[in-house]
């Protein structure tokens, strides 16, 4: 009987121990300069990024806050999940992470539900990216309640992922493109949905490797 090369089971194994590592560094080194940018000007009060947001001036800084505290507690609770470093804080990481981007979610949802700036072109994936937002992190809460860690731990990443595609959508309305209707959708539609699909396809990697034969 042929034996299946080590090296595919290796691979397979070494994707599934390193992506948590992966994402939380292009997390970082992408997201900050679009949080820079965008979150801060509001988060300081200044009036003119309040201009795009007249009748909703208050949601919009809520979200900022919470939408800051999700991002880099989110990190935190990957880099410490995954290093094993200072463990005592992933609870507290964790959950910081959950409670602050529940309210960034339902608000970014329910503002997208009625179409606040009358753009559906937008208003419709960036309100779906919430909704999926809001369902990975149940998923992630329901599986650590029933210590089914590995479970959690995809579910988590998942939504992470998820959470930095937020800053990507942003990041891409900053872009000084003219686009039609039709196609700036479609581009916002890809911003979080490319990224979760390369998520899920690195997570399940090892669950398509080959097996060992038998007695090898």
């Amino acid at each position: 009987m042929s034996t299946v090369p080590s090296s595919d089971i290796s691979f397979a194994s070494k994707i599934s121990r390193h992506a948590p590592a992966g994402f939380f560094i292009a997390a970082l080194v992408t997201a900050v300069p679009v949080w820079w940018l965008i979150a801060i000007p509001i988060l300081s009060g200044a009036p003119r990024p309040f201009e795009a947001h007249l009748g909703h001036a208050l949601w919009t800084y809520a979200h900022a806050a919470s939408g800051t505290v999700m991002l880099f507690s989110g990190a935190a609770a990957l880099w410490i999940g995954w290093t094993r470093k200072a463990f005592r804080f992933h609870r507290l990481a964790g959950g910081a992470y959950l409670l602050t981007g529940l309210p960034a979610s339902v608000i970014a949802l329910s503002l997208n539900i009625v179409d606040a700036h009358n753009h559906v072109a937008s208003a419709a994936p960036t309100g779906a990216l919430a909704a999926a937002w809001l369902l990975a992190a149940a998923m992630a809460f329901r599986a650590i309640r029933n210590r089914r860690i590995e479970s959690h731990k995809h579910w988590v990443i998942r939504s992470y992922v998820l959470t930095w595609s937020f800053v990507l959508c942003r990041g891409v309305g900053l872009l000084p493109l003219e686009l039609p209707d039709g196609l700036a959708t479609s581009l916002m539609w890809l911003t979080w949905i490319v990224p979760l699909l390369i998520c899920e396809v690195l997570l399940q990697w090892s669950q398509g490797s080959a097996r060992r034969a038998h007695g090898t």
